[in-house]
């Protein structure tokens, strides 16, 4: 499973896993769609596990925020692993996007 979620005081949280790569990101695509049926949904994406991350699961991330932001959709950023935090610096998406150390940080934020 490259994926794990649960809602938390009735935020989504999903908890990316291994890689997010071409083989994944399908899966987890299919996923976000159920996600971004509702316009009343808060979510949060927790990169803690995440070991690796090509340019499809990159495209994958950026996507999810895009449609969020189309669809007026909350979306937070939690515990980048050392490998997300690098790549997302590299890619300056660390200034585009709102990241948080720690899921409690997070769901405060809403």
């Amino acid at each position: 499973m490259s994926y794990i979620h649960k809602v938390i005081n009735g935020i989504d949280v999903v908890e990316l896993e291994e890689s997010i790569d071409l083989y994944s990101t399908p899966m987890i695509k299919k996923f976000a769609k159920t996600l971004l049926t509702d316009p009343d949904r808060k979510i949060i994406v927790s990169l803690e596990k995440v070991t690796f991350i090509d340019s499809s699961g990159l495209g994958m991330l950026v996507n999810l925020f895009f449609e969020c932001k189309q669809k007026e959709i909350p979306i937070r950023l939690t515990k980048l692993s050392e490998k997300a935090k690098k790549i997302f610096t590299i890619s300056k998406l660390n200034e585009n996007y709102e990241i948080y150390e720690t899921l409690e940080d997070a769901i405060q934020s809403f």
